[in-house]
């Protein structure tokens, strides 16, 4: 059968015309609802990703340290403060962690007098901090005289990374990280002592039954820097 032949069966049948016209009429309206879409809905979406800012994030950090020295007897747990005033850091951005030490060295002077036991903890209590981090320290414990070291995140996503964040202006993210209220406060720290007794602790003029323990508070206080990527 030639082309002209099946043309003219076309245009003779009407049902087929009808069809025919349906089908394209589906297609015409399916194309013009794909290129709305591209045009319209996702040239929108083109046109805010091109309008929208990008900035770079970074931290200056400044660390300021105190020391506190207590003697603590056998079996006693003593409750050492470390208080953060207002305007302990007013002339930065915020408080951003909190690292505390806790040293300590067999001291007795006795002949093979081991180290004693000592355990260290902060409650997360009295400070509004960031205590859910799961990258705090909060508790620790030594009986080989080593260095206890426990860390609190205090300002919330603190982890003084440069980042990069669109989106916003730049007042936004400075209002961010900038908050005093994280890290005023008191910070408690409980230390228990348990001396483990020299071979010589038999004799009677031979007692060890106290330990000299060093804490070491670590405040990092940051200033943020947001500069908008050209």
């Amino acid at each position: 059968m030639s082309d002209d032949n099946i043309l003219f069966d076309l245009r003779s049948d009407k049902r087929a015309l009808k069809h025919i016209s349906i089908f394209f009429s589906v297609l015409i309206v399916v194309l013009l609802y794909h290129a709305t879409v591209f045009f319209v809905i996702m040239g929108d979406d083109i046109s805010v990703k091109d309008l929208e800012k990008s900035f770079i994030i970074s931290f200056q950090e400044v660390e300021n340290e105190d020391i506190d020295t207590r003697s603590i007897d056998d079996g006693d747990r003593e409750v050492i403060e470390l208080e953060i005033l207002e305007n302990s850091f007013s002339e930065y951005d915020g408080f951003g962690v909190l690292f505390v030490d806790i040293e300590y060295g067999e001291t007795s002077g006795q002949f093979a007098d081991p180290c004693d036991s000592v355990s260290a903890d902060i409650s997360p209590s009295g400070v509004k901090a960031d205590w859910e981090n799961e990258n705090n320290v909060l508790a620790g414990t030594s009986s080989s005289c080593e260095i206890i070291s426990l860390v609190v995140y205090v300002f919330p996503e603190y982890n003084s990374s440069t980042q990069n964040v669109s989106g916003e202006n730049k007042e936004y993210w400075e209002s961010l990280w900038e908050n005093s209220s994280y890290g005023v406060g008191t910070f408690h720290l409980e230390v228990e002592v348990n001396v483990n007794q020299p071979p010589t602790a038999g004799i009677p003029t031979i007692q060890d039954d106290d330990e000299e323990i060093i804490v070491s508070w670590r405040s990092v206080y940051f200033t943020s820097n947001i500069e908008e990527i050209e």
